[in-house]
């Protein structure tokens, strides 16, 4: 099943707006066994539109799909431009014109004349409903594409995908390619890849791909044969198992969270140098507030002193940066809420800050329970903000670690 992406938007090509759609389309359908033959990005112009409709067109893929371009201003010019290009006539839907002037009052306003534009359908065509906003999408035949059109909010796509446009390309899927994700952390991706050269090295008929990020390196396994998948993915398991914290979607926020639910495990987190993102990653995750007892970000040495309850010798003689601050703040922390682990950081964030001895990226995370408290460091990079996230996904991984050999 061949797939062709189109976005339209001036605010992408300008850089205003990072193209997530796309991303999180091609995502989703090479899951459900599609292949993403070609992704195109225009701006909201006549010219533009009609030259990558015909470039998308002649390449002949099975569906087309299209998002943005379908608002209300002016420079929305999607809707119109791709009407006249399937030759189709417009309507007006006077019904649907009074479902928006209704939606409007039950928040006190009147509807703006502009939104006229989301009242207008095809003559011949099929409309797809949009359960969370006011823009409508559209299906329409061309040769032999289905081509698709909906509206670039991120989260009305999303959901219009999932309710009409995902599963009708399901139907059509005949063989699908099958895509297996083991998603990895802690382990750089040459190690990795070295640790697997051998098995790989064989004919499992599969594809492998590799998607390293700051959170880890992502081993995708596709293939017609299930069987293929999973007797190579069975081999990957063998050599780097304790390294896998989850396959397909799951982040290792939602692991943690879930182990310590099945452990009947507790947990607060006393955070410096990555400012909550700990605390924000955890508690994103569903049923989080079960095993989640509270944090405190204790990014001054004042505050680890006097809220937390650190003892400022060890600060003034060791640092703030140090195995025996990360190792007193997991034990506070742990103690303050009364739980079955106290987890903590403390570092050097950057660009600023470092020093010969103590370098910029240089982070100690600390875990206590309820027999032993233990520290490990860690040395990232120069970059704050990659610190901050290298940070929290380590010092989740070190809890993992420590769940699972429990």
């Amino acid at each position: 099943m061949n797939i062709a992406i189109l976005s339209i938007g001036n605010e992408i090509l300008s850089g205003d707006t990072i193209n997530t759609n796309a991303t999180w389309m091609g995502n989703r359908l090479v899951k459900i066994g599609c292949s993403i033959q070609l992704q195109m990005t225009v701006r909201d112009c006549l010219e533009d539109i009609n030259f990558a409709l015909n470039q998308l067109v002649d390449g002949n893929p099975n569906y087309i799909i299209i998002t943005g371009g379908l608002g209300p201003t002016d420079d929305d010019i999607t809707r119109k431009v791709l009407f006249d290009f399937v030759g189709t006539k417009s309507i007006f839907d006077n019904e649907y014109w009074i479902t928006l002037s209704n939606r409007f009052m039950k928040f006190g306003k009147n509807i703006p004349e502009l939104n006229k534009n989301q009242a207008i359908i095809p003559e011949n065509g099929d409309i797809i409903q949009n359960p969370l906003g006011s823009a409508r999408g559209y299906r329409f035949i061309i040769n032999n594409s289905v081509l698709i059109a909906l509206p670039g909010v991120p989260i009305e796509m999303k959901k219009m995908m999932e309710n009409s446009v995902i599963p009708e390309i399901k139907k059509s899927i005949i063989n699908p390619v099958l895509v297996r994700t083991l998603r990895t952390t802690g382990i750089a991706e040459s190690i990795l890849l070295e640790k697997i050269k051998q098995p790989i090295s064989r004919d499992y008929a599969c594809n492998i791909g590799y998607y390293p990020s700051l959170y880890g390196v992502d081993i995708k396994i596709s293939s017609k044969d299930l069987n293929q998948i999973n007797s190579l993915a069975d081999e990957l398991y063998k050599i780097i198992g304790t390294d896998i914290y989850s396959e397909g979607e799951v982040d290792i926020e939602e692991v943690v969270v879930n182990n310590l639910k099945r452990k009947k495990n507790s947990i607060a987190i006393a955070e410096s140098c990555t400012g909550g993102l700990i605390g924000d990653r955890v508690t994103n995750t569903s049923g989080s507030s079960l095993i989640f007892k509270g944090g405190i970000i204790v990014y001054s040495n004042e505050a680890k002193i006097k809220i937390l309850g650190v003892d400022e010798n060890i600060i003034n003689t060791f640092g703030a940066v140090s195995k025996q601050t990360a190792r007193e703040m997991a034990e506070k922390i742990k103690k303050l809420y009364s739980v079955n682990f106290g987890l903590s950081v403390t570092g050097i964030a950057g660009p600023d800050g470092g020093t010969s001895e103590k370098p910029v990226g240089l982070v100690y995370v600390g875990l206590a329970n309820d027999k032993t408290t233990k520290v490990k460091k860690f040395n990232f990079g120069s970059n704050r903000i990659t610190n901050k996230i290298s940070t929290s996904q380590s010092a989740l991984n070190y809890l993992r670690l420590e769940l699972k050999n429990e």
